[in-house]
């Protein structure tokens, strides 16, 4: 492929709900071009995108699929991205580095969760953006209907670029209004020809919409055209490059990707409309050390800086590094500067991929998106520049997590491989996150939903060949007192030879949340050696790692050591460890024990027709709403929710918003457990208590 300068790219994302036939536009597209022999079907697992073996077996996208098409001298980046928003990051470091956007809506369902998804974050980046109103061949579909739910929800102003004619059964093909042509499909074959009779007053009617548009993206345009003068083919599309590149308006296509027409317009109309990087602006990078900033501009000839928006691990190519060119240019056989890792990479195989075909290239000028290959210390978000021009790129930010499970190898084996081949993994998905919660000892994977882990644990499979099974987490419960108490703590043993001795009076009394663990010696005449002091404490401190009546670690406690004796041969540290154990272990039963639990807050978007259904189910969560407001057309309810209600909320939120319903939360304080929620986690820790005795 050759190379292409700034002018001559465009880097488009292909957004929407999964379903809405994204690949399968790209698939159409890629027909035509004759890049491809055949059709490819998501149904068959056999399409240019969707190449994992994750995404053949479920039928959707999950990776963002880098498929460049050549068309009328322009380079067109397509981006496909994944349609859910358990795959939120492939989605948001994909549109950060699109210049413009193709918002692919079903003709059946309209607009859905991930088409609202797509404009929230098309909005977020300032990126021009078309609807391309897809699978009007399908029973059912309606083109009006839909193009009037996109008018409702997002309330832009629309302009028709093409129009069908007819729909379902009766779907003959496209009428494209800037070209006054009709397009046909057969066998995915697109082929040109008249309008017909009948149609050519509706086609005159919306060209004339399709102008006056235009006409109001230039001054100039605007009085030429109140004068009553015609524009030129070339004005009108200049007028709809800077009506988009300003946000003015939403241009609307229709399309079958089946049978063919409206994609191959869509390829003109993304040509000569969507702006080029250099139409969008420039990015902004950071100084070394952070404390200024560095514009990048568009300059093939200035130090080269490019932001790495996306990584994967190939089982043939191996590790796969994709980056755009934001200033500068990327040549074989020179060395970049990782600033991130502070660490140099030498670019041995510069490549562009088409799926999972690979070409080699020379040479990735500035605007553009390359891949390259076996760069073991790059990952996703990090920043390739010149060394001599360091700068630094912000990675893309990302909403916190909303999902964790318990990971647990399924061999002794596995289990000893779990944290490198997990490491591995995040380096390519940094919405994963890995830990180890010491309170419940567990291994924790968080991610941005249900369907975002398991494909997490699949790749793990793939990958590194370790099998792991994803469980419900432990709650970290805590356990404290609520009154005082005190009693002895002796420990006598003697069987044969020297014996042990250990024997302290304490008293218990609970403190302020958060207080954590105090202890005081109190101890006065010697009836303890002080060096027994801090054997007594970590006895004390081992006694309420272990908990008081459900194994849970006991927290906010003051423990006083007031009396005692002692032996002068049989006493030891060991001996007063012991007997402290016991002692806290004896008299905590008597200081009224009580189980805290975890205390989240959390914060609830969803339309407003949804506000009772969300509202209610939190109530029976043992949840207390804090308040509602309005962000946009969404009302965000926020709440006091027990963590241990929230494991399952995602899967459940998505069920009953239909998919629009989004949540955060984070850690706000512990709480006492309700009595009878008490005496069920006692009940269900008795197993483990006596096998631990």
């Amino acid at each position: 492929m050759k190379e292409y300068a700034p002018g001559q790219i465009r880097n488009v994302a292909l957004a929407g709900h999964s379903g809405a036939g994204k690949t399968s536009v790209i698939e159409t597209i890629l027909f035509n071009e004759k890049l491809t022999d055949r059709l490819g079907r998501t149904e068959d697992g056999n399409t240019v995108s969707d190449y994992d073996p994750e995404e053949a077996r479920r039928g959707i996208s999950i990776n963002t699929s880098l498929i460049p098409v050549e068309h009328r001298g322009v380079k067109i980046n397509f981006l496909d991205t994944p349609g859910s928003r358990d795959f939120i990051g492939e989605i948001r470091n994909s549109m950060r580095v699109a210049d413009a956007v193709v918002i692919v809506v079903d003709a059946i369902s309209g607009v859905e969760p991930g088409t609202e998804l797509a404009w929230e974050f098309a909005d977020e980046f300032k990126l021009p953006r078309i609807f391309l109103i897809n699978k009007l061949d399908r029973d059912r579909a309606s083109f009006e209907n839909t193009l009037e739910q996109i008018q409702n929800v997002f309330g832009c102003r629309l302009v028709q670029a093409n129009f069908p004619v007819g729909e379902a059964a009766s779907f003959e093909g496209c009428v494209n209004l800037l070209k006054l042509k009709m397009s046909k499909g057969d066998g995915g074959r697109i082929t040109y020809g008249e309008i017909p009779e009948n149609l050519k007053d509706q086609s005159k009617e919306l060209r004339a919409a399709l102008i006056e548009a235009a006409a109001e993206g230039d001054d100039e345009l605007t009085m030429k055209f109140l004068d009553g003068q015609p524009l030129t083919d070339s004005e009108i599309l200049k007028g709809l490059e800077e009506d988009l590149v300003a946000n003015r308006l939403c241009p609307v296509m229709a399309s079958s990707a089946v049978v063919g027409p409206g994609c191959v317009g869509l390829l003109d109309f993304i040509t000569e409309c969507f702006p080029p990087p250099t139409d969008r602006p420039d990015f902004v990078a950071k100084s070394l050390k952070g404390d200024t900033e560095v514009p990048l501009s568009w300059d093939e000839k200035a130090p080269t800086a490019a932001f790495v928006f996306k990584t994967i691990s190939d089982p043939f190519a191996g590790h796969l590094t994709f980056f755009k060119v934001l200033q500068g240019c990327v040549a074989n056989e020179t060395v970049l500067l990782n600033t991130h890792r502070g660490a140099e990479e030498k670019v041995n195989h510069l490549m562009t991929v088409r799926g999972k075909k690979q070409e080699s290239v020379n040479r990735v000028m500035a605007g553009d998106i390359g891949v390259l290959a076996k760069l073991n210390q790059t990952h996703t978000n990090d920043t390739l520049c010149d060394p001599k021009h360091g700068v630094v790129i912000d990675p893309t930010p990302m909403p916190p997590h909303t999902v964790q499970m318990a990971v647990q190898a399924k061999t002794k084996e596995d289990e000893e491989k779990i944290s490198i081949a997990m490491h591995r993994l995040i380096e390519q998905d940094p919405t994963l996150h890995l830990y180890r919660d010491a309170a419940i000892r567990q291994t924790i994977l968080c991610g941005m939903g249900d369907m975002h882990l398991d494909v997490a644990a699949a790749r793990l499979k793939n990958q590194s060949k370790v099998e792991i099974e994803l469980h419900v987490p432990r709650v970290p419960y805590r356990e404290t007192i609520t009154r005082k108490a005190e009693g002895q703590g002796k420990h006598k043993k003697q069987s044969g030879g020297r014996g042990q001795y250990g024997d302290c009076w304490l008293r218990l009394e609970p403190l302020p949340e958060g207080s954590g663990f105090q202890f005081e010696w109190e101890i006065v005449g010697g009836v303890i050696p002080t060096k027994f002091q801090p054997s007594v404490e970590k006895g004390l401190v081992q006694a309420m790692e272990r908990g008081i009546i459900a194994g849970n670690r006991a927290v906010d406690i003051k423990v006083s050591c007031y009396d005692g004796s002692y032996h002068t041969v049989d006493s030891s540290d060991m001996a007063f460890q012991v007997a402290a154990s016991k002692g806290f272990k004896n008299i905590a039963k008597l200081a009224g024990p009580i189980i805290l639990e975890p205390i989240y807050k959390v914060k609830v978007t969803v339309p407003e027709q949804y506000m009772g259904d969300v509202m209610g189910d939190l109530n029976s969560k043992r949840g207390r709403i804090l308040g509602m407001n309005a962000e946009g057309h969404k009302q965000v309810i926020e709440a006091l929710v027990p963590l241990a209600e929230m494991f399952e909320y995602s899967k459940q939120l998505r069920s009953f918003t239909q998919g629009r319903g989004t949540f955060e939360m984070a850690y706000h304080h512990y709480e006492r457990v309700p009595g009878e929620i008490q005496e069920k986690i006692v009940s269900a820790a008795k197993p483990d208590a006596e096998e631990e005795d």
